[in-house]
């Protein structure tokens, strides 16, 4: 198999997992004001958020749904909040499209 560096499918949907210790909340908490006019000046540099931020009730932590088809906006988003905030991206599918892949693979 070839290797192929050019994306592949289009937009990819993520659950992207943050935290942070509690001592950094100020520092956080500025940063995220910050990066809400940043967006606004250059929003084709960071994911889509498709969805509403969740917070965990045991600490600073939660995830939020988002979406890109560029591995940049991934890095830039991630580089803005270091070192306070720790992220982590898994990607995701909808149950009917990973059902589909599925019997693809195995039939």
């Amino acid at each position: 198999m070839e290797y192929n560096d050019k994306a592949v499918g289009g937009l990819m949907k993520y659950i992207m997992y943050w935290e942070y210790d509690p001592e950094n909340h100020d520092k956080v908490i500025e940063k995220l004001k910050k990066f809400r006019e940043a967006i606004k000046k250059n929003p084709d540099k960071f994911p889509k958020f498709i969805s509403k931020n969740y917070a965990s009730i045991d600490g600073p932590k939660g995830f939020q749904l988002i979406e890109t088809d560029n591995e940049e906006h991934l890095a830039n988003f991630s580089a803005y909040y270091m070192p306070e905030v720790r992220l982590a991206f898994e990607t995701i599918i909808e149950v009917s499209k990973s059902l589909e892949l599925f019997k693809k693979l195995y039939d």
